[in-house]
């Protein structure tokens, strides 16, 4: 197997190289734990690569991305790492959550959460993990029933334990049992 660069691979790694050097941090921001310095350095990355179209390579460009391929958004991460860039609490939403909307929800849903999200404005978080049952899904416990006032909206109960960066985050999707007498792998909904 050839591991090097075919030529059109090789002129993207110089582009990104060339942006990366005029545009990427100069020096590391420390992970203060809290949000602080660290959070608002990560925001304004976010927003610079967003911009240059760097923040999700391979995503449609309706939703913002490049349309481009994984071994594009390998070569950012390679050339990225070169770098001193700050923490990265956006990578749980970019990877899941937003994807999720842009590919389910309506147009106005879409237009008010992908654009805010690429850009590092919001931090989204999953909340999925439970009390004996960890991370499998099949096992949720976390109940979803429908408002009485006529509302539309639901009414989430249960209990969700381990959820990275939910401390820093504005949305989160949650998955919940909408029908308790379906079996284990149906009748859920992710909110």
């Amino acid at each position: 197997m050839d591991f090097n660069d075919s030529p059109e691979e090789a002129a993207y790694r110089a582009k990104v190289r060339a942006w990366l050097e005029a545009n990427a941090p100069k020096k590391a921001v420390s992970d203060d734990g809290e949000g602080g310095g660290a959070m608002a350095a990560s925001k304004a990355w976010q927003a610079k690569k967003a911009a240059a179209g760097y923040a999700c390579i391979t995503w449609p460009e309706a939703w913002g991305g490049q349309g481009g391929n994984p071994v594009q958004q390998v070569i950012f991460n390679q050339e990225e790492a070169r770098h001193p860039i700050p923490p990265n609490p956006f990578q749980i939403g970019l990877g899941m959550c937003v994807p999720t909307v842009a590919t389910f929800a309506d147009q106005a849903t879409r237009d008010r959460f992908v654009g805010p999200a690429l850009r590092g404005e919001e931090i989204w978080c999953q909340l999925f993990s439970e009390p004996a049952g960890g991370s499998d899904v099949a096992a949720a416990r976390t109940k979803a029933v429908r408002a009485d006032d006529g509302s539309g909206d639901w009414l989430i109960s249960g209990q969700k334990v381990w959820t990275t960066g939910a401390q820093f985050s504005n949305f989160g999707i949650v998955v919940t049992r909408t029908d308790p007498d379906a079996p284990k792998h149906k009748g859920m909904t992710m909110f």
